[in-house]
């Protein structure tokens, strides 16, 4: 479950960090989760879709798992999975939350994981060095005026941690050297670049600075906009990937909009960073922004993960938009429901937000189109012919391709052909047809790439047992004594059953080494509770069958061995244990 880094943090460093938080909180933080009754929690699965809920939260052993797609876990196992986050970063925002202060890292113990802390450092220092540097008197006052011509309020300055870089080439390299961060590590962030003599120079001069957040609150990126107004020079920039920044896996003001999202049920996607910053500053919170790209499938299922619908808001002329709602489907096909809205006259929503008013901005988010309905309206200069139509059609079939639920994607063709003023039966068939071929061609493509990893599958017999066990302490006690001298299989509740018997009902992710393993028990500690009499039968039913199994697999041996004999007394040694082995398989009876 933990993989490579349990190198660098001890079995005990990590119980220690999984007993400080409860699991309910950290997973009721990220969806709705209800009471089922015996400490479990039941809510709909966040790792596919569903309208039943299957996914179930065991506060009493502290493990999840959605009895639909078979995935399973502790706390920190649901943060790499629905975060996206690497084993550290997860330990850390436990770590931090529950209070625990974890371990310092050399480079010795894992050289990944030590760059990433740096890396994450050297973040922390380099924002509080842009900030003072902004906040000094003589130092930041072109970075001052150009927040006041902005007109935002001091709060959401600070909030968002801005700051500047001075038109300097050396400050910064001395500043993050003295702060004992190697060159290594500078040139690792991004932030410090090395010149053809090997000089390393600041990379943002005379710059506005805007830190860039993970999920978890990092500083792992920046953003730099220009305040020299020379010729040639780029207005925007932003620090490039390293170990701990991908781009096409974080939006901007995610970290800040996430409670806003979770309460209004729903993101608004801006393209700017000051379009966001407006919105908050508006006490319109529930805004993410890509980070000065076109919008990725990691990022359309980031929002995925907070909301079910999310409103784009574009700026600027129709060709312009229809171009980019092309990639809208990254949306549907994460499952959101997208709406869209273009403002008046070209604006962007810092525009119009101070041209109209946050009231005014919540008006119209609150009246923006579904996005067919609005994708036609931007394509009004194909209307006029069939041809036209239906090349809008195909391109908004194109879209509908990814939605899964077959309900919707009816409802969304129907809509289509009403607004299109195409024959409704016609546009389901052609795009039944389109479907066909778009999907012959995406499994020759699958065919020639990796499969990716299923979740492990769970023996709902095992998982039954195995929960049954966890329920009556007496049945542990009575599986303990008949499963001493079995040979018990398959591997995964082998291994469940000794980490049981030798630790008792409490098994951490830690104690298990095989993934099957932890399926298993993350199932079984989820599992229906059973009557006591209904458990007591179905623990008496499957000891008969272990010892069925044993001593069935025992007669497999000794016949083999038996027909190998030639001495005259070995065999018949190996005669009389077979019939002592059929005499206690005619005692256990049928199973």
């Amino acid at each position: 479950m933990y993989c490579k880094n349990l190198r660098a943090y001890s079995k005990e460093v990590i119980a220690e960090v999984l007993a400080a938080n409860d699991i309910v909180d950290i997973i009721g933080a990220a969806i709705d989760l209800k009471s089922a009754g015996s400490g479990r929690f039941k809510g709909l699965c966040p790792f596919h879709q569903e309208k039943t809920p299957s996914f179930s939260v065991s506060r009493d052993r502290q493990f999840y798992y959605c009895f639909g797609c078979g995935k399973g876990g502790d706390a920190l196992k649901f943060l790499q999975d629905f975060e996206g986050l690497p084993f550290g970063d997860a330990l850390r925002r436990l770590a931090d939350r529950g209070g625990v202060r974890l371990p310092a890292l050399s480079e010795r113990d894992d050289k990944d994981e030590y760059v990433r802390q740096q890396l994450l450092e050297l973040g922390k220092q380099a924002a509080q060095y842009f900030r003072k540097t902004m906040e000094d008197p003589l130092k930041g006052g072109a970075a001052r005026q150009y927040l006041k011509s902005r007109a935002l309020q001091p709060e959401t300055i600070k909030r968002f941690g801005l700051g500047y870089a001075p038109n300097d080439w050396d400050a910064l390299v001395q500043a993050l050297r003295k702060a004992r961060f190697s060159d290594a590590v500078l040139d690792a962030s991004g932030l410090i670049r090395s010149s053809d003599r090997g000089r390393r120079y600041a990379f943002f001069r005379d710059r506005l600075v805007i830190p860039i957040r993970d999920t978890s609150g990092n500083i792992v990126a920046f953003g730099g906009r220009d305040l020299s107004n020379e010729p040639n020079v780029a207005k925007y920039i932003n620090t490039p990937e390293n170990p701990v920044y991908k781009k096409s896996r974080v939006l901007y003001g995610l970290y800040e909009a996430r409670d806003a999202m979770r309460a209004e049920k729903r993101a608004i996607l801006v393209e700017g960073y000051f379009d966001l910053m407006r919105c908050f500053d508006s006490g319109i919170e529930c805004v993410v922004a890509p980070c000065g790209t076109a919008l990725t499938q990691e990022q359309a299922k980031l929002i995925k993960r907070y909301v079910n619908e999310v409103v784009v808001v574009f700026d600027g002329d129709a060709a312009g938009v229809r171009a980019a709602l092309r990639g809208i489907g990254l949306l549907t096909d994460a499952g959101l429901t997208v709406r869209a809205l273009l403002l008046p006259k070209g604006q962007d929503p810092d525009d119009f937000i101070r041209a109209e008013g946050p009231e005014r901005f919540r008006q119209e988010i609150d009246a923006a189109q579904g996005f067919i309905r609005f994708y036609v309206a931007m394509s009004q200069d194909r209307l006029g012919t069939i041809e036209g139509r239906t090349e809008v059609a195909r391109e908004l079939f194109a879209i509908l391709r990814g939605v899964n639920d077959a309900l919707r994607r009816q409802e969304y063709l129907k809509e289509t052909a009403e607004a299109l003023r195409l024959d409704p039966w016609a546009v389901r068939r052609e795009f039944e047809k389109m479907s066909v071929d778009s999907a012959n061609r995406e499994a020759a493509i699958q065919s020639r790439t990796p499969e990716t990893p299923k979740p492990p599958k769970v023996n709902h017999d095992d998982c039954a047992f195995v929960s049954a066990l966890l329920q009556e302490a007496a049945l542990m006690d009575q599986a303990k004594q008949a499963v001493a001298e079995l040979t018990v299989k398959p591997r995964p509740l082998e291994e469940v059953l000794i980490a049981l018997f030798n630790t008792g009902p409490d098994v951490t992710g830690e104690q298990l080494e095989s993934e099957d393993a932890k399926a298993l028990y993350a199932a079984a500690v989820n599992y229906e509770p059973l009557a006591p009499a209904k458990a007591e039968e179905l623990v008496e039913k499957r000891l008969k069958r272990l010892q069925g199994d044993t001593v069935a697999q025992e007669l497999k041996t000794l016949h083999g061995d038996y027909h190998k004999q030639r001495d005259g007394k070995s065999a018949a040694e190996l005669l009389n244990k077979i019939i002592e082995a059929k005499q206690r398989q005619e005692q256990i009876g049928p199973f």
